[in-house]
């Protein structure tokens, strides 16, 4: 569990300072976190957006952010 904190603390390292608040913004916003990731008709497409989004989700966990 330790390596997992310590994991996390890197996180926060990164994704704390100005800049990494900025590019958190940025991922945000091309991630589809806030919108529908489904592509009418296209089941490759929606799970492509649906990844970039689960990378986002995975960050905001590491930085204990869910509830966001």
């Amino acid at each position: 569990m330790k390596e997992l904190d310590q994991l996390k603390e890197m996180y926060s390292n990164v994704f704390g300072s100005e800049s990494g608040k900025k590019v958190l913004k940025d991922l945000e916003l091309r991630s589809n976190f806030r919108v529908s990731s489904y592509v009418q008709g296209d089941a490759n497409g929606t799970s492509f957006e649906e990844g970039k989004r689960a990378v986002y989700l995975h960050i905001l966990n590491m930085l204990g952010e869910t509830n966001k």
